[in-house]
């Protein structure tokens, strides 16, 4: 898993991955977030979900389920939309 990626907005290397789900072990999860190691990206995840996040200028991009592979230290998983609601 890579720990940073260019943004393509800014070009910063100050990004991180989006995490989903509810944290098993807030105590973590609050200090990776004080960090800037990860942003919560909260409990259901769509067909838009980003995957990454620049601190420098804000931007969130990429597809979440395509990086589906993303190891998140032992969260639960997230809900797709369509798994919580009837279509």
């Amino acid at each position: 898993m890579e720990d940073k990626i260019a943004c393509p907005n800014c070009k910063s290397d100050n990004t991180c991955r989006i995490v989903y789900g509810y944290p098993s072990d807030e105590e973590e999860f609050s200090r990776l977030v004080d960090e800037k190691k990860i942003v919560p990206g909260g409990c259901v995840i769509s067909d838009n979900s980003p995957a990454w996040h620049c601190h420098d200028c804000q931007y969130s991009w990429g597809r979440y389920h395509d990086e589906n592979d993303i190891d998140s230290f032992d969260y639960d998983q997230g809900f797709k939309i369509n798994e919580v609601f009837d279509q």
